[in-house]
């Protein structure tokens, strides 16, 4: 079984040996939004949602429960979940999309200075991290920062609740900002220099190693065997990763989640020197990864057809209402006639690495109408994901094929756009759930499989692929256009983020 605690949901998906799904199952959430620039969520509801989306899972009539023999995990990654003595929640839990801590982030970079960011945490400073979030905490609420005893990212959480013991992962860890990640250990001396007590952190585990039992009260509750091992499982990037079976040096992913990433596997360790995108340790052993990341990339999408009411009544009633639209968008040309959006609604990370950017279409006519919009947010996200992609290939990675994840990937005309903009080939895997790689890491750590290399084998298959179509050439010149317009309106989009911040 694997669970993956996603931002919006949480999924659960049960493989047998060969990879063959045989039961899955989703439950969602909602992100809480106190206050402008806020995001947070309850722990106690994602592990209400977990039970729930199990207990579907479960009903399935391709599964008899006695079958399940380990669990696996994969999580949103960078959050903190603040746990009291009595290990229990003391506060919502601060998750990646929160930009409250930008002055938390200046207040790290002074204290560490740059030179030692680099050698030490090889990684930009930027909101929603857990380094961040838990200064915020210690700085604006001391009554629940000296009741801290332990800060976990998400899944642990989860897990915790399933077994009643305290771990996290190496992947994990290494996108808190607290983590020494050419070492792969916690760093000390970040820890010490932010003023925290080195115990708040769990011990650190492999992705694919057994960490304890389901416990015998929950057993009861959702009906499984007493005693099914439980792994530690990895951030969901990594772990999405491992599903596609993207664990060798070289390989490149695209993922269009609710955010974006553009992945490329490593065997040894590098970083990129101006901080523009960042690297982590991978679930699979001694091996890292580089990874742009946009913080809006299919939210965009969920954001323009919902927020902005663009569906009609009766598409509305749609079991698939999105459908529709996109059909509209394939019929626009490429580069949405002269149409550009900026997809910064959350701001960005790579490779601007500023909360305060805010998203805008560019080129707006009386000519434009929905489809334009539409087909203009899909070609904006690939252009956000491209400036990764550039700077990759400046760091000496060679990318001719991709392999294409996440919600937004299964939508043909964006797999499309994604090979005209980049310019290569782009798979597809059968199966790209984070769950599916959460299973996968079970079943490692169960020993069904002699490692992550027969694991992958007997597991994951690819699906269709496609390749840059006739005249992908006008994407070129309008990504010089989109790269142009960031440094043009960077001060007329900060104004205007103060203008939000204060109304708010």
């Amino acid at each position: 079984m694997g669970i993956d605690l996603g931002t919006s949901s949480v999924k659960v998906i049960v493989i047998d040996e060969y990879g063959k799904i045989l039961a899955q199952a989703s439950e969602k959430y909602p992100i809480l939004t106190p206050s402008p620039s806020w995001a947070e969520q309850d722990p106690d509801r994602w592990w209400s949602a977990t039970r729930n989306a199990i207990r579907k899972a479960l009903q399935s009539p391709n599964l008899e429960r006695a079958e399940i023999k380990a669990i696996g995990f994969s999580g949103q990654m960078h959050g903190a979940v603040f746990l009291d003595s009595s290990l229990k929640p003391l506060r919502p839990a601060i998750i990646w999309a929160d930009a409250r801590s930008s002055p938390q982030c200046e207040e790290i970079r002074r204290k560490l200075g740059e030179e030692r960011i680099i050698e030490i945490l090889s990684n930009p400073i930027m909101p929603g991290f857990m380094a961040p979030s838990l200064l915020w905490v210690k700085e604006n609420e001391p009554s629940i920062y000296e009741r801290i005893y332990k800060v976990i990212l998400p899944k642990d959480y989860i897990r915790f609740k399933l077994t009643g013991s305290l771990a996290t992962d190496f992947s994990d860890a290494s996108a808190t900002l607290l983590f020494d990640v050419r070492r792969r250990c916690w760093s000390e001396e970040a820890i010490s220099e932010l003023g925290f007590r080195e115990d708040f952190f769990p011990e650190l585990r492999e992705s694919a190693e057994v960490v304890g039992e389901l416990s015998r009260e929950v057993a009861e509750e959702l009906s499984l065997n007493k005693g099914v091992e439980v792994v530690t499982g990895g951030g969901d990037s990594p772990v999405s990763a491992v599903g596609c079976g993207l664990i060798e040096a070289g390989m490149v992913s695209v993922n269009i989640g609710s955010a974006g990433q553009v992945f490329a596997v490593l065997k040894e360790f590098k970083m990129d020197p101006k901080l523009r995108i960042h690297t982590f340790c991978h679930a699979a052993p001694d091996t890292w990864y580089m990874q742009g990341a946009i913080l809006s990339a299919g939210i965009t999408l969920d954001w323009l057809i919902e927020k902005l009411g663009l569906k009609s009544p009766l598409e509305q009633m749609s079991l698939n209402p999105y459908d529709k639209l996109v059909e509209e968008a394939s019929r626009v040309r490429k580069g949405s006639e002269g149409l550009i959006f900026l997809p910064y609604l959350l701001g960005e990370r790579s490779p601007h690495m500023d909360p305060d950017a805010r998203g805008a279409f560019i080129g707006l006519s009386l000519t434009h109408g929905r489809a334009h919009l539409v087909r203009a947010v899909m070609e904006g996200v690939a252009f956000a994901l491209r400036d990764s992609l550039e700077i990759l290939k400046e760091l000496g990675i060679a990318v001719s094929e991709i392999t294409i994840r996440g919600g937004g990937g299964r939508i043909k005309l964006w797999r499309q756009i994604i090979a005209d903009v980049f310019n290569c080939r782009v798979k597809t895997a059968a199966v790209e759930e984070a769950a599916f790689g959460a299973a996968i890491l079970a079943g490692i750590g169960a020993k069904v499989y002699r490692g992550f290399e027969d694991a992958i084998r007997r597991t994951v298959r690819m699906g269709e692929s496609c390749e840059p179509s006739p005249g992908r050439e006008v994407y070129d010149g309008l990504y010089e256009v989109y790269r142009s317009l960031y440094p043009a309106l960077r001060d007329q989009l900060h104004s205007l983020a103060s203008i939000q911040k204060r109304q708010g």
